[in-house]
């Protein structure tokens, strides 16, 4: 009886790593592949933020003040997922505030999900 509680726990320990390890992939491969954002809204800037908002994201506000006050040479832009749906999907928004740090050709090199993981990034730089 001990034993076949043992195999169990170890099973269940490879099969729990192993859907940690599919989840962890997907969200990694989610971070490289989002399409171009379009020529108007990164407008030429050097880096451009676009932050993805909802009528309800209490944080939303606060998060676009703290990269307009410290990346003041940085384009900031806000856009409101509910209004801008296709743009939403494309982008794969699904929480706000989520924010996508784009390069002057439009390409997304780091998509952020949340308020912390903002503050922290910006915290990085």
């Amino acid at each position: 009886m001990k034993l076949f509680i043992v195999a169990a726990i170890v099973i269940g320990c490879v099969v729990a790593r192993r859907m940690y390890r599919q989840r962890q992939s997907m969200l990694q491969a989610d971070q490289t592949s989002s399409p171009r954002l379009p020529s108007e809204i990164v407008a030429g800037s050097d880096r451009t933020w676009v932050v993805f908002t909802t009528k309800y994201c209490a944080q939303c506000g606060p998060i676009e003040q703290l990269l307009r006050s410290t990346q003041p040479d940085d384009r900031v832009v806000t856009i409101d997922a509910a209004r801008e749906p296709l743009l939403a999907k494309a982008q794969r928004i699904k929480s706000a505030p989520t924010v996508l740090v784009a390069n002057e050709r439009g390409r997304v090199e780091r998509r952020l999900f949340g308020a912390e993981a903002v503050r922290g990034f910006v915290l990085e730089l």
